[in-house]
């Protein structure tokens, strides 16, 4: 009992059911062979009733479908008459044909010889009638018929002495399968007695230290963790179980502490949080201010504009009609989404502004694939920053001609929209800086203007497709130009507005 105790639970628990098996599967194995034993002796005692059934009823199928031919002389008649006579003929082939003193066989020997020669009459007779000689057959008819009445009345006695046989034998077979029942169920019931006492002798060296961990565990319940740990001497399952509690317990400790200084920590970061929501809504209050000023200046072009139309300056009032364009885009589109057609609208109404600006020295062309392009949608204000970029870095220090290109082309699953110099170009650490963030998102210009910048760009590309890839800068080095290209994926515009 001792080395019992201390096995795992599984060990205990596979000995207990491994015994029982082993119980249940001879108790069964015994019932078996003794029921199977009985029953084939049933099956044998009453299969001699079912054989003389057969043949009784393969005697009368002889009979009917015989008088049936020599009634209607149809073909299915006697293709019936052929079938069954084939059938006895083969079951009286089974019955005995050797002398014996064995009524049962004796009658046997007799049932086949009258069997052989009531066949012949019928298939006499049967030809007859397809010969059409009347008298003959009538005779043979009468005469098979004669055997046939004697065949059944004897074959139907020999069962019925069968019959009687058998059911004394029955009463026997009966009392011995009660015998067997009755053994069987004296085994079973000894069998669970001794299950019984095993399991509760096994039940006593798991129970009591799981009595144990459950006054432990109720004490914990009641939020008491000052409690003594388990002790168990035990190497099953159940002393795993109380080492597990005691470090569950010291655990639970460290974690109220824990607790108590996330939720210090909270408070803090939620008066935070309200500082951090006062500071934005007062950052929003001023940037709704702050867009008094493009309206005011917006309105006021449209004035000057109405002015140098009335004077007849005609390239001032395009100027100046194109400015208030550029400003109103601005003011609309910051922070909204836009089409690709309106963002090269844009392009095109800010070099006209820089042309005005530099007399004509910017030379811009576009290749546009105007079927890939319609629809698209994409954050507003992206190509303007890209092409203004590209003259105030690229064009500033360039002598002789200064071109911009712009390109939409369809790369099958997304578009490139591509904005190409001539200008500077730019160094591989030049590109790596603007790729990873190093530049800030706003930058100074020389000017004293500030634009949206690439990096913004970028940022704002990646938010809205959802994907990192949207952006790429290529050029050989300084003095090659520089190619800036942004990706739109395909189908992904829509899901984002």
């Amino acid at each position: 009992m001792d080395k019992l105790s201390k096995s795992s639970i599984r060990t205990k628990l596979t000995l207990v059911f491994a015994l029982t098996m082993v119980l249940v599967v001879i108790i069964n194995l015994f019932m078996q062979v003794r029921i199977n034993g009985v029953i084939g002796t049933i099956d044998e005692v009453y299969g001699s009733n079912v054989s003389l059934n057969d043949l009784l009823a393969s005697l009368d199928e002889v009979q009917d479908n015989m008088y049936s031919y020599l009634s209607t002389k149809s073909t299915d008649a006697l293709d019936s008459y052929y079938r069954s006579n084939q059938n006895y003929r083969a079951q009286t082939d089974g019955l005995n044909m050797l002398t014996s003193d064995n009524y049962q066989k004796l009658s046997e020997k007799n049932i086949k010889s009258i069997s052989g020669r009531y066949l012949t009459l019928t298939e006499e007779a049967v030809n007859a009638k397809r010969g059409r000689d009347v008298e003959s057959y009538s005779v043979l008819y009468d005469e098979a018929t004669e055997l046939y009445r004697y065949l059944k009345a004897y074959t139907t006695d020999l069962n019925n002495r069968q019959f009687q046989n058998n059911s004394e034998n029955y009463g026997v077979l009966h009392s011995s399968l009660k015998y067997v029942q009755t053994f069987s169920t004296t085994i079973l019931i000894s069998a669970i007695v001794a299950d019984i006492i095993v399991l509760w002798l096994l039940s006593g060296t798991i129970t009591r230290p799981l009595t144990k961990l459950a006054r432990q565990s109720e004490q914990v319940g009641r939020g008491d963790f000052d409690i003594d740990f388990i002790e168990v001497n035990s190497n099953d399952e159940v002393g795993v179980m109380a080492n597990a509690f005691n470090k569950m317990i010291k655990s639970l400790n460290a974690y109220v502490e824990h607790e108590k200084e996330q939720i210090e920590n909270e408070s803090r970061l939620k008066e935070n949080q309200l500082r951090m929501e006062n500071g934005l809504k007062e950052a929003q209050l001023i940037f709704l201010q702050s867009q008094i000023n493009p309206h005011f200046l917006y309105n006021t072009l449209n004035a000057g504009e109405q002015l140098a139309m009335m004077e007849g300056a005609e390239k001032t009032c395009l100027f100046i009609e194109k400015l208030a364009d550029f400003f109103r885009y601005n003011v609309k589109r910051t922070g909204e989404t836009s089409t690709l057609g309106e963002e090269i609208e844009q392009v095109e109404t800010y070099l006209h502004i820089i042309n005005v600006r530099f007399s004509n020295e910017i030379e811009y062309t576009k290749t546009i694939n105007a079927v890939a392009a319609d629809g698209v949608i994409m954050p507003g204000v992206v190509l303007q920053p890209l092409v203004e970029n590209a003259i105030n870095h690229g064009l500033h220090e360039t002598l002789g001609k200064k071109a911009v290109s712009l390109s939409v082309r369809d790369k099958g699953a997304r578009l490139e929209v591509t904005v190409t110099d001539n200008g500077r170009g730019m160094t591989e650490q030049e590109i790596d800086a603007v790729l990873n963030g190093s530049n800030e998102s706003v930058e100074e210009r020389p000017q004293g203007k500030r634009s949206t910048g690439i990096r913004n760009v970028i940022e704002r590309l990646q938010l809205f497709y959802g994907v990192k890839d949207v952006f790429s800068i290529v050029s050989d080095g300084l003095g090659t130009g520089t190619s800036v290209s942004i990706f739109i994926p395909k189908g992904e515009e829509s899901e984002n507005v």
